[in-house]
């Protein structure tokens, strides 16, 4: 579920020149919000008693979209933020004063939760530990897959995926109570299609109710690539929790397996409309 357009931030990694041996697929698929976990050096960091801290993990993370998308029938990159964005956001743009969700406590580094309610004090120290121990590797690992996939193919896709409650969250800026099953983002300098139409009737074609940039808009491009080279290319698809998982305990639902290859079709096709 991505609170915001963001291109963020990363330090360069040295990278090694792409042989053949080495050469990337042209998809990336980043799946930033999946992970529940909290390392216990981290959970030591933050107020709400672990019932509370429990309520919003299970709100918050995006469960099980990694395996929604593990049998697709694509060759493509993979990159999992490997625990909870409730320790490092690697989706907002690491400078608050440039992140619109900073001023709702929920910049890289959260300072809320979705009710409100503190999460962590402000600590700037602490803030730049986590940035340093999280959220600045990911984005060199991403940079670095995005150029390898430049490197070997001249083009390069990324597909950020998400999902997202089927109630409104209290934080959340778009509060209309009907929701599509599923809402494909877009960055306009960046655009994978002609046009938006073209993601609109796919969706709708695979049998999802389907909206463009609602309720969550934009897509991931790292910092180096965005507004400047055009072969990178990105979109978000985001499912509605309900059509797989049960939203009160977070188990996936009997019907997983089904929706998972829907999702898998409905990705194969908008990666075949974006060739």
């Amino acid at each position: 579920m991505a609170g915001s357009l963001v291109q963020p931030d990363h330090k360069q990694q040295a990278r090694q020149p792409v042989t053949a041996t080495q050469c990337m697929p042209p998809l990336i698929l980043h799946i930033p919000h999946s992970s529940p976990l909290i390392p216990a050096e981290e959970r030591a960091q933050l107020l709400p008693d672990d019932t509370a801290l429990a309520r919003e993990v299970l709100a918050m993370t995006d469960a099980w979209t990694d395996g929604l998308v593990a049998d697709l029938d694509l060759p493509a990159r993979r990159l999992v933020f490997p625990v909870s964005r409730l320790v490092v956001d690697v989706e907002r743009f690491p400078d608050d004063a440039e992140e619109p969700m900073a001023r709702k406590g929920m910049g890289a580094v959260y300072t809320r939760l979705s009710t409100g309610e503190r999460l962590r004090r402000d600590d700037p120290a602490e803030r730049e530990r986590l940035m340093e121990r999280w959220y600045h590797p990911h984005h060199a690992k991403l940079t670095d897959l995005v150029q390898r996939a430049l490197d070997g193919n001249g083009r390069c896709l990324i597909i950020d995926v998400h999902s997202f409650p089927s109630r409104p969250l209290p934080y959340e800026s778009e509060q209309t109570p009907t929701r599509p099953e599923i809402c494909i983002g877009t960055d306009p300098h960046h655009p994978p299609f002609g046009t938006d139409a073209v993601a609109s009737a796919i969706g709708e074609k695979a049998g999802f109710v389907t909206a463009l940039n609602r309720p969550f808009a934009g897509s991931i491009v790292p910092t180096s690539y965005w507004q400047s080279d055009r072969r990178v290319r990105s979109m978000m698809v985001e499912v509605r929790r309900d059509l797989y998982m049960d939203e009160e305990t977070g188990e996936p639902l009997p019907a997983f397996g089904n929706i998972a290859a829907r999702i898998c079709r409905l990705l194969e096709a908008l990666v075949t409309a974006a060739a």
